[in-house]
């Protein structure tokens, strides 16, 4: 599991396509109204903007916000969180089959040519 993990993270600090971008755009503005369905998450939702932003952003706002994110972006918060830093790992259970620490942090970056 850890590998295919690090190796899909790889995958996205290199070559994410377009559609894979507007995808995660549609389902992220998709569950973004679906969890405002009751006065809980309308509060949470506002809070957590308050807290942000320091104002409550009108939803045509964020969806602008959201469809201006292109797959540079992603690329670029890709580089700058995941590709060649150094993971934190925690296990639960049976750690025999765990790979060296070693072996995890040099799986964080691809040497292309």
């Amino acid at each position: 599991m850890l590998y295919n993990i690090q190796s899909e993270w790889m995958r996205l600090c290199t070559s994410v396509t377009e559609s894979e971008v507007a995808r995660a755009k549609n389902l992220l503005k998709t569950s973004m109204l679906l969890q405002l369905d009751g006065t809980t998450p309308v509060c949470e939702d506002i809070g957590r903007q308050m807290l942000s932003y320091g104002r409550r952003l009108p939803l045509h706002e964020l969806e602008a916000r959201i469809d201006a994110i292109t797959p540079v972006d992603v690329k670029e918060a890709c580089n700058k969180y995941i590709y060649n830093q150094c993971p934190a790992v925690a296990a639960v259970g049976p750690i025999e089959n765990l790979p060296d620490y070693t072996r995890i942090r040099g799986s964080m970056y691809w040497l292309r040519v």
